[in-house]
């Protein structure tokens, strides 16, 4: 649900009294849900173990600005609008989820950049990933490729 605030506050953030307020700056809105603490599974573990594994890999600053710019111009793709992705990091496990779903020989649990880079897979750079199809095309996306 949506939230609406008087006595001048703009927006708030966080928990307060058994409710969320999460606040979308791009989208001018903040959303209200009650709490709940979700229930964990094993995929719950699967996925946490999967996310620091890719973690670990550690891509280097001129990969996260890639990254970054590749954001900034996917947000701004007409098929992408009110879905946006927020951060580099989410862009980042978004293309290693594709490239793993193509290939079913990667396992994201055990990849690590040595073998990234010995088996010379798309994900090296963003420019390799849209060029294999990873990731859909952006203006000026032969600009990016600094390496991982």
């Amino acid at each position: 649900m949506r939230a609406k605030f008087t006595g001048g506050i703009g927006s708030y953030s966080g928990k307060l009294d058994g409710v969320v307020f999460c606040h979308y700056r791009r989208e001018g809105m903040v959303l209200v849900r009650k709490y709940r603490y979700p229930t964990l599974t094993e995929n719950n573990h699967k996925l946490g173990n999967t996310t620091a594994n890719l973690h670990s890999i550690k891509p280097s600053d001129g990969y996260k600005n890639d990254m970054r710019t590749y954001l900034g111009r996917y947000n701004t793709l007409r098929e992408n609008e009110g879905r946006y992705v927020r951060s580099w990091v989410n862009m980042y496990l978004k293309l290693m989820r594709e490239m793993a779903r193509r290939d079913g020989s990667i396992d994201l649990l055990s990849l690590s950049r040595e073998e990234i880079y010995s088996r010379d897979l798309p994900c090296i750079s963003i420019k390799r990933a849209v060029e294999a199809g990873l990731l859909p095309e952006v203006y000026d996306y032969t600009h990016l490729d600094r390496e991982l």
